[in-house]
């Protein structure tokens, strides 16, 4: 008799009530749990499932949701109270008329690739997801337009354009899988700022995004930028680089809710800056670019977010080194918030992000070897590397020699 014989109802019954609610104060064992399912998936689907799904039906799912989308089917059934509903009563929630048969089709698949939850025939009810996109209030749908609008474009391109280099890692910004492969020809933050639609499917995207990550003051000691820190004279306390609508800020407020007026800063490109809602005189705005020389001299610690991702080597380290004229010896920081990829046992997070960075923009996530080197290029001393509860992001935290 197979182990499994006489227990896989017992098993599948316990697999499908759980919930993340289930996990409160558990994150990490959450997160085992979640890898070992998706071993579990690869080891019991056939090779034929296997194929199928990552070539056939992954993207048709995404492309049923962006019709959804479309219709404006999220937004009206969360207007309309949500709740289970038929397919007649969802075809008149939508924005746009749609063929009752063809709705239906879409919705059958939805409901199997469980963004839905199927509860009769041609009965639905929202999932927690699928509720998210109706909801003005939080920017899923808009992060979900990321995708044809970004990564596809990255993704689909990245093997033929990787074929052009020889395979060789590519090193330029300006020339990277996107560029190569979307119709203008330009590159990521470029095509973003001449697109407000493209912006704004980035934004949203990095906005839902940033609510999984840890927040950097529950794993770096911010106590010690304010112990010893010149809070009175009206110099900053901490500098955000590239802080796009200042959430790494409103977290580090939270922590310490009574630093001076003016005494955190955000920085970046004027059409970022236009689009960030800051209700406090805690943060001042300033429209800055990196590579420009850093106008905020003396400050406690110079901080990047998910920045030198963004940028190969090379530009990483001149970015760092127009901070350093800034900076105060023995007193300035600089906290570089970003991925750190383990030795081994690196999480499809991090290896995804590592693929991405490679198709977007010619860059790349980095090693604590590789961030070592960085530093040290840069002509600054790396001081230690927090690493959050998740094992997923670090504090790279460094200082003049």
């Amino acid at each position: 008799m197979s182990p499994m014989e006489g227990s896989i109802e017992s098993v599948t019954t316990k697999l499908e009530e759980l919930m993340v609610a289930d996990f409160k104060g558990r994150e990490k064992e959450r997160l085992q749990l979640l890898n070992s399912a998706r071993k579990m998936i690869s080891r019991v689907e056939t090779l034929e499932e296997r194929f199928h799904n990552i070539s056939f039906l992954e993207p048709i799912v995404f492309a049923t949701l962006k019709i959804s989308l479309d219709l404006g089917l999220w937004k009206g059934w969360v207007a309309a109270g949500g709740g289970e509903k038929s397919l007649e009563e969802l075809a008149k929630l939508t924005e746009k008329e749609c063929d009752l048969n063809l709705l239906g089709r879409s919705l059958r698949l939805l409901g199997a690739a469980h963004i839905i939850e199927e509860t009769g025939e041609d009965r639905y009810k929202l999932t927690q997801f699928s509720q998210a996109l109706g909801d003005d209030s939080i920017r899923v749908s808009g992060a979900m337009l990321a995708r044809p609008y970004h990564w596809e474009v990255c993704s689909t391109n990245l093997p033929s354009f990787l074929a052009k280099t020889s395979y060789r890692e590519p090193r330029d910004p300006r020339v990277s899988a996107y560029s190569d492969g979307n119709p203008e020809g330009l590159a990521f933050f470029e095509r973003c700022m001449a697109n407000p639609e493209y912006q704004e499917g980035f934004s949203s995207s990095m906005t839902e995004w940033s609510k999984y990550k840890t927040p950097w003051p529950q794993y770096y000691d911010t106590e010690t930028l304010i112990q010893g820190a010149d809070l009175f004279s009206g110099a900053p306390l901490v500098v955000d680089l590239g802080g796009h609508h200042g959430i790494d800020l409103f977290r580090f407020l939270d922590k310490h809710p009574d630093v001076p007026a003016g005494s955190l800063v955000l920085q970046d490109l004027d059409d970022v800056i236009a689009g960030a809602n800051i209700t406090t005189d805690k943060i001042k705005p300033m429209v800055h670019s990196l590579f420009e020389p850093q106008p905020v001299h003396g400050n406690r610690a110079y901080f990047f977010h998910c920045v030198f991702h963004d940028w190969p080597d090379q530009v990483a380290v001149q970015i760092l080194k127009n901070i350093k004229p800034a900076m105060k010896k023995g007193y300035s920081k600089i906290l570089i918030s970003d991925i750190v990829i383990p030795r081994t046992g690196a999480t499809i997070y991090q290896t995804g992000m590592d693929m991405n960075m490679l198709g977007l923009f010619s860059a790349c996530e980095r090693t604590e070897a590789a961030w070592t080197k960085l530093i040290e290029d840069a002509g600054l001393k790396l001081v230690k590397i927090w690493i959050d509860s998740r094992d997923f992001e670090g504090i790279i935290e460094a200082e003049l020699p």
